[in-house]
């Protein structure tokens, strides 16, 4: 009859590597959007485990490596049921799997050797209670990271650039991988190979993860200046306008607005064709920049409409003198300048809302358009 020994190291030892598989499991159904109901996605969890246990128990010790923390790459065997039990495709149940195998691999590394300094009787139980109070430590941290920054990297990752996160978080495991198995077999040059590759390898990709977001967040600001910015005259557009008038009018700050309309500008369309007509509105937006520019920004509205934003309080009516005696030199060009006509605003004074202020002006500016022409038609 044979007599099994109790091995409380071998206890222990089993409860950390638990405590491991658990953390990574609890962080998978964090981390994957669940499909099935926790009815069938816990007995099959529950089952799985039982049967990979049971499986590892039987060929785990037999195979090179037992003991050196190769038990770790079992925990892979649950992208099985993951992939079946959750919504995310391979790649990102795996991305998922691998960057929380590394952390609990890291957490496992940093209990082990700092269990080393206990009394060698108590080295496990040690090792144990540091790693569980490093997982209450740090485990609400790393999920926030990882739900809410990292997957959302990993998910929106655009297919043409290579999955690069992807494999980012598959050489982060790889090297904790390797880690640890420098650090448990000292000895063994292989290990320290694989290290140094797989250091070299993650070095590279976050070099290239690095410079992709760089890149991307380079083009985003170019595209958005491009969209805030007329393609004809290179002034900032309608919609320029409205963001920096709604942010001054949602802070209260002062400011006053002319509405500017070139006078007569289809006939210049009309006589000298729409080159010269681009041409024509190029001129004044360069000319009129060139004088006011220190005193405010000149936005193109449409065609032949234009809004000049000035902040503070200046008054809105001298500024408006100083705009009406402005004029476009015609000497380098056989298209003359025809004029414009203008009507200013000011916030609060005029209007307490942009839509209403804007209104203001614009019947202003029409008011003086046409007592222009009725001074014209009298004379």
């Amino acid at each position: 009859m044979h007599h099994w020994e109790v091995n409380p190291i071998q206890y222990l030892s089993a409860f950390t590597i638990l405590e491991m598989l658990c953390v990574n499991l609890y962080i998978s159904h964090i981390c994957l959007e669940r499909k099935a109901s926790a009815k069938i996605v816990v007995p099959v969890m529950a089952g799985f485990t039982l049967l990979l246990v049971g499986i590892s128990s039987v060929t785990l010790a037999a195979l090179p490596g037992y003991g050196e923390g190769f038990f770790v790459f079992l925990g892979f065997f649950y992208l099985i049921p993951l992939f079946f039990l959750y919504r995310y495709g391979i790649k990102t149940t795996l991305s998922v799997m691998c960057l929380s195998w590394s952390y609990t691999m890291l957490i496992y590394l940093f209990s082990k050797y700092l269990g080393q300094f206990f009394p060698e009787a108590a080295e496990m139980i040690a090792m144990l209670i540091i790693q569980t109070v490093v997982y209450l430590l740090t485990l609400r941290f790393f999920l926030r990271l990882l739900h809410e920054r990292l997957l959302y990297v990993i998910v929106h990752d655009q297919p043409n650039k290579g999955n690069m996160f992807f494999c980012l978080s598959a050489s982060t495991c790889a090297v904790t991988f390797c880690a640890n198995w420098v650090l448990l077999k000292e000895d063994s040059l292989a290990a320290k190979l694989a290290l140094i590759c797989t250091l070299a390898v993650n070095t590279t990709l976050m070099y290239q993860a690095l410079y992709g977001l760089t890149h991307a967040r380079r083009h985003a600001v170019q595209t958005k200046q491009e969209s805030l910015t007329d393609a004809l005259t290179g002034l900032n557009n309608r919609r320029a306008f409205f963001e920096q008038a709604e942010l001054l009018v949602s802070g209260g700050r002062p400011f006053a607005i002319a509405f500017i309309d070139l006078d007569r500008f289809k006939s210049i369309n009309d006589t000298y064709g729409h080159v010269a007509g681009d041409d024509y509105l190029r001129r004044f937006a360069r000319a009129f920049t060139g004088q006011f520019s220190h005193q405010g920004t000149l936005y193109r509205i449409a065609g032949d409409e234009f809004v000049f934003l000035w902040e503070g309080e200046p008054g809105a009516e001298a500024m408006l003198e100083e705009i009406r005696g402005f004029s476009v030199p015609s000497a380098n060009s056989a298209v003359p300048f025809l004029g414009f006509s203008c009507g200013a605003a000011a916030f609060p004074a005029d209007a307490g809302a942009l839509d209403e202020l804007l209104g203001v002006a614009d019947s202003r500016m029409y008011r003086a358009k046409t007592d222009s022409r009725a001074a014209k038609n009298t004379v």
